[in-house]
């Protein structure tokens, strides 16, 4: 027993002391670290089309570049000196204010070695979100009703002038398939470089339902807006609707909510004898067709 723990404590005491010797060594490393700006005047941000990244080439001791590779994340800064004028700077004059950095690292190269900062008014703005969606459904399915996102849009800050060239912010894209019934997914969302939010993801919520096709048949003409003392009689009073939506829908409408409609302002204004009625439908029903499509009149005055 005491052989084994007299071998285990020499192995760990060899290997201790072979990291220091290798530690001991230098070494060339190069770094890709995240470009920041700090002491920013009040509202003021940098434009986003500056460069994102600072690469370093660094020589120094193990011991030294050791919490680079294991350390928490670390970024290289500049300072705006609370300044909101544009500026240039040298990186290499800014490595000192870089807490990671200590003098016994060699810099051997930093890419690029010089940045042009422009300082722009920091605003806010509502942005629309735009899901990327790939959805694939089981035959006789499909979407019932409009995309419902949750929120349906982002506050963003940033540049001012750069910001109203945002129209809307994607989502990551999201493939689903075989879709045979209501579905919620929770995406995150693909923030423009350089602005800030809170908000990184988002709900969208899918409404599939069994999609079909259903006639309404002798749907009463309305004509409005008669003047008195005037009689529109119309061929054919009625007309036959055929409706495509999900079947959920169909139970759930009333008749009432299917309307068609000549105003008389175009049956005066007209000039072949005939017009096309204006067919009003409940939310989430679409219109195939209507038959007959055109409708004759007669005017007749008292």
């Amino acid at each position: 027993m005491n052989k084994k723990f007299y071998l285990i404590v020499s192995i760990f005491f060899s290997f201790t002391i072979w990291i220091s010797i290798a530690l001991s060594d230098y070494y060339y490393s190069s770094y890709v670290l995240p470009l920041e700006v700090i002491d920013l005047p009040d509202n003021f941000t940098p434009s986003s089309k500056m460069p994102a990244f600072v690469t370093l080439k660094i020589k120094a001791d193990g011991w030294t570049l050791l919490p680079f590779e294991f350390g928490a994340k670390k970024n290289f800064v500049i300072s705006a000196k609370k300044d909101s004028a544009n500026f240039s700077e040298n990186l290499l004059n800014s490595i000192e204010l870089n807490h990671w950095y200590n003098n016994k690292m060699n810099i051997i190269e930093i890419t690029p070695k010089n940045i042009s900062v422009n300082l722009l008014p920091k605003v806010e703005k509502r942005i629309p979100i735009k899901p990327l969606l790939n959805l694939e459904f089981k035959r006789g399915f499909g979407l019932a009703s409009e995309i419902i996102l949750e929120p349906d849009s982002i506050s963003l800050r940033g540049p001012a002038n750069e910001i109203n060239l945002i129209n809307e912010v994607e989502t990551l894209p999201i493939e689903l398939k075989k879709l045979d019934k209501s579905v919620e997914v929770f995406t995150e969302l693909k923030s423009p470089k350089g602005f800030e939010t809170n908000l990184h993801s988002v709900k969208i919520y899918l409404d599939i339902q069994r999609i079909i096709n259903n006639t309404i048949n002798d749907v009463q003409i309305i004509v409005e807006n008669i003047p008195p003392n005037t009689e529109v009689i119309l061929n054919p009073k009625t007309v036959n609707i055929i409706l495509r939506g999900g079947i959920d829908y169909f139970s759930k409408y009333d008749n009432n909510d299917i309307l068609a409609k000549i105003d008389y302002k175009e049956i005066i204004s007209d000039t072949l004898g005939y017009l096309k009625p204006e067919i009003h439908l409940p939310k989430n029903l679409s219109l195939i067709s209507v038959k007959p499509d055109i409708i004759k009149y007669i005017i007749k005055k008292y």
